[in-house]
């Protein structure tokens, strides 16, 4: 009989147990460095005590009996490095093996073998330089600011409360300018419009949370919930950041950039994107930079996931959400994002569809840390 050929591995799993096996070798080192302080302060202590006693040199040289107490503290200290040093050898191992399988996603055919790493080496010099060594880099960088949540947890986060979103139309249209203001509540009031639903400033942090990891709808409408075997079955999306506007002064200010804009250079918002849009096209996306809108940091948050520094390590945080949601497990990690004041490029996004020849609804409107490439500047539309 033929043997059949190995399944490929699950690209999501092996980022799940890259990162799981990452954060045991963190727990190990700070168990060490926990341990070494202690002995240390220990035997610091029995060496000033020692030196404190007043006796002749001929019965008990106090000075040396105090040095060598102090050389032992040194002694456990290497002793405590070098047991840290075999006891996560198997990971480092292990994790190596596990990026080899990882990295054919990442356009690379095999990784340099693992090299002696010298006493004392930091975790990230044990990986070979290059794609090995600035993964671990990118996942041990987030470790003591992520933060997890179990579906069990998600499932008892609370959904925005439709009373607090149906208020933020309002609060955000007493910030426009009078000029358009009307026009400002109208576009978050359109069926059409899940912008305060999804990013509105009455949406708690733990909701966002729920949403980018277990893909629980902030509004509720999208059905969401647990399955028999721990993992979560959800009809809704949101990619590897969740997030929205803290107040409705700062939700109300790129779109008062915008539609100021447009009144301006067009006349009014309508015209300003039939103006720049082909007759068939059903869809424009704007980008409203924080500059031009006036946004500061802390009038954004939300979080995004762990490591995702480039499309392809995104693409692995996003086949991991998957598997956890298939699984219940292992935990997936997200860190605290605030895009106005990380970004590279931080501003808004805006969404908007054609529903007439030259009228238009909005879908969305969140703020963002770069720009994406397929939208339009507002300063390059008339």
């Amino acid at each position: 009989m033929t043997q059949q050929p190995a399944p490929p591995p699950d690209r999501g799993a092996l980022r799940a147990a890259i990162e799981g096996l990452l954060r045991t070798c963190v727990d190990l080192e700070r168990q060490a460095d926990g341990a070494a302080t202690d002995a240390r302060k220990r035997v610091r202590r029995i060496a000033e005590t020692v030196a404190a006693v007043r006796l002749p040199r001929h019965v008990l040289d106090v000075p040396a009996l105090a040095q060598q107490v102090d050389g032992l503290g040194r002694h456990l200290d290497a002793d405590l490095r070098g047991r840290l040093a075999s006891a996560r050898q198997p990971y480092v191992t292990e994790i190596h093996a596990l990026l080899a399988l990882l990295a054919p996603w990442h356009g690379l055919a095999a990784l340099p073998p693992l090299g002696p790493a010298a006493p004392g080496a930091a975790l990230t010099d044990h990986f070979p330089t290059g794609f090995a060594q600035d993964y671990v880099i990118d996942l041990l960088g987030s470790v003591d600011a992520s933060v997890a949540l179990t579906p069990q947890a998600a499932d008892q986060v609370p959904v925005a409360r439709e009373d607090a979103s149906d208020a933020v139309p309002i609060l955000v249209g007493d910030q426009l300018h009078e000029d358009h203001r009307q026009m400002g509540v109208d576009m978050l009031q359109d069926g059409a419009s899940h912008a305060v639903q999804r990013h509105g400033p009455h949406i708690a942090p733990e909701t966002q949370l729920a949403r980018l990891l277990w893909l629980k709808d902030p509004s509720g409408d999208e059905p969401w919930r647990l399955l028999p075997n721990g993992g979560v079955e959800s009809n809704h999306w949101c990619g590897p950041i969740a997030g929205g506007f803290t107040s409705a002064e700062a939700m109300a200010k790129p779109i008062d950039a915008l539609l100021r804009w447009a009144r301006v250079h067009a006349g009014g918002l309508n015209g300003l994107l039939t103006n720049n849009t082909k007759s068939k096209t059903k869809r424009i996306s704007i980008y409203v930079s924080a500059e031009s809108a006036g946004l500061v940091p802390g009038d954004a948050n939300g979080y995004r996931g762990t490591a995702t520094s480039s499309r392809a390590m995104t693409d692995d945080w996003l086949d991991a959400r998957e598997h956890a949601m298939a699984h219940g497990a292992p935990p997936i990690y997200a860190v605290p994002y605030d895009p106005i004041a990380e970004g590279k490029e931080p501003g808004a996004f805006f969404q908007f569809k054609r529903v007439g020849a030259s009228s238009w609804s909005l879908v969305t409107c969140f703020p963002v840390g770069e720009r994406n490439l397929n939208c339009k500047r507002m300063e390059d539309l008339t």
